[in-house]
C-alpha cells in the first residue's frame, strides 16, 4: 500500500511541475520581428604623417603614436588628427509610420493603420530597456528631454496621463509618441530625448505647404488651352490669373511661361524643404552624441532615414536601420515624387 501511495504522490508532483512549466512558457512575451534594411559604414577620421622623434628615448609622442597605430582602423606610422571612431557605440534607427501629433487617439474608437508598426517599435524598445540593452531613446517632433516634467501632448496624451496607464493591459496599443511611452513605462532606467529642432520643423512644414500649393497651380494650368492666359475655360483662366498675381507678372503672360516660373519656384521650395530635413537629421545626431551610451535608438519617419544614415556614418557611429511590421513607405517617396512631377 505504501508503494502505491508513493507512486500517486510522484505522479501528482510531476503533473504540478508540468503545469508550472507550461504557465511559465505562456507568460513569455512574443518577439517582434524587425526587418534590417541597412547598416552604417562609419567613416574613419582623417590621418596625417608624424615625423620620427629626434631622440631614441621613449617619449609621450612615441607612446601615443604606438597606441594610435594599434587602434582599430589605423595605419602604422600614421597618427589620427582626431580620436578614433567610437566603434563600441551603436545607433539603432527605427523607421516609423505615424499619425500627425494633433490627431487625438484617446478612447480607441477608431482603428488606425499606424497601430501595428507603432506597437511593434514600442515593444522592441521596452524589451531592450528591460534587459538593460538600451541607454538612450531619441524622438522626433520636439526639443529637450522627455521626463516626468515633460508637458507637450502628442495625439492628445500627456506624459502624466501615460504614466498612469503605463502598467495597464492595453498600454502597448496606445498610439502616441513612442519614446514618451518608453519613458512613462521605464522612467529613470532610460534617457529619453527630443532630438528635433522646432524652428526647423515649422520651416519644413511651411516649405512643404508652399510646394504643394505651387504644384496645384502647375497641374491645373495644364488644362488651359492656347498660348495665353486668356485661353481655355473660365475656371482655368482664374487659376492662371491667380498664379500670375502670386508670381507678380502680367496676367497676359503665356501659360507655358507661367508654368516655367512655377516650376522654378517649386524647385526652390523643394530644395529648402530638403535642407530643413537634413538640418533636422544633424540635430538628431547631436542629441545622440550629447550623452554617453553603448546602444541608442532613434525613432524617425522613413523620409529621414537615408540622410540620417549618412550623417551617423560621418560622425563615426555604427548604426542599423530597421522597418517594423506594419510599416508603410508612402512618405519615403515624397521628395522623389515631386522631382518626377516637375520633370513633366
Amino acid at each position: 500500500m505504501i508503494w502505491f501511495i508513493s507512486i500517486l504522490m510522484s505522479f501528482a508532483l510531476a503533473k504540478g511541475t508540468h503545469r508550472k512549466a507550461k504557465a511559465k512558457t505562456k507568460a513569455q512575451p512574443v518577439a517582434v520581428k524587425m526587418t534590417k534594411v541597412a547598416t552604417c559604414k562609419p567613416e574613419l577620421p582623417a590621418f596625417k604623417s608624424t615625423p620620427a622623434p629626434a631622440t631614441t628615448a621613449a617619449t609621450d609622442a612615441d607612446v601615443s603614436g604606438a597606441v594610435a597605430a594599434s587602434a582599430p582602423g589605423t595605419v602604422p606610422g600614421i597618427v589620427p588628427v582626431v580620436a578614433p571612431p567610437p566603434l563600441n557605440k551603436t545607433v539603432l534607427v527605427f523607421k516609423q509610420w505615424h499619425l500627425a501629433p494633433t490627431t487625438v487617439t484617446k478612447g480607441f474608437k477608431e482603428k488606425y493603420g499606424q497601430e501595428k508598426n507603432q506597437t511593434a517599435i514600442y515593444k522592441t524598445l521596452s524589451e531592450m530597456v528591460k534587459k538593460k540593452q538600451l541607454e538612450i531613446v531619441v524622438a522626433e517632433g520636439c526639443e529637450g528631454e522627455i521626463d516626468g516634467t515633460f508637458e507637450t501632448p502628442f495625439n492628445g496624451w500627456t506624459m502624466s496621463e501615460l504614466e498612469k496607464q503605463a502598467q495597464t493591459k492595453n498600454f502597448d496599443k496606445i498610439i502616441t509618441l513612442v519614446p514618451m511611452k518608453v519613458e512613462a513605462r521605464w522612467g529613470d532606467k532610460v534617457v529619453t530625448l527630443c532630438g528635433d529642432d522646432e524652428k526647423l520643423i515649422k520651416e519644413s512644414q511651411m516649405h512643404l505647404s508652399n510646394l504643394r500649393g505651387w504644384m496645384g497651380f502647375y497641374s491645373r494650368l495644364g488644362a488651359v488651352a492656347g498660348s495665353g492666359a486668356s485661353g481655355g475655360d473660365e475656371k482655368a483662366k482664374q487659376y492662371a490669373d491667380a498664379a500670375a498675381d502670386l508670381l507678380k507678372v502680367s496676367k497676359e503672360t503665356p501659360v507655358e511661361e507661367l508654368k516655367k516660373l512655377i516650376n522654378q519656384r517649386s524647385l526652390e521650395e523643394l530644395s529648402l524643404f530638403q535642407q530643413a530635413l537634413d538640418d533636422r537629421n544633424a540635430a538628431f545626431v547631436r542629441a545622440v552624441q550629447s550623452r554617453p551610451f553603448t546602444t541608442a535608438a532613434i525613432v524617425i519617419g522613413g523620409l529621414h532615414a537615408g540622410d540620417l544614415q549618412a550623417k551617423l556614418e560621418k560622425a563615426g557611429l555604427a548604426c542599423e536601420i530597421f522597418e517594423p511590421p506594419g510599416y508603410s513607405k508612402e512618405d519615403e517617396t515624397v521628395i522623389q515624387d515631386f522631382k518626377n512631377a516637375l520633370k513633366n
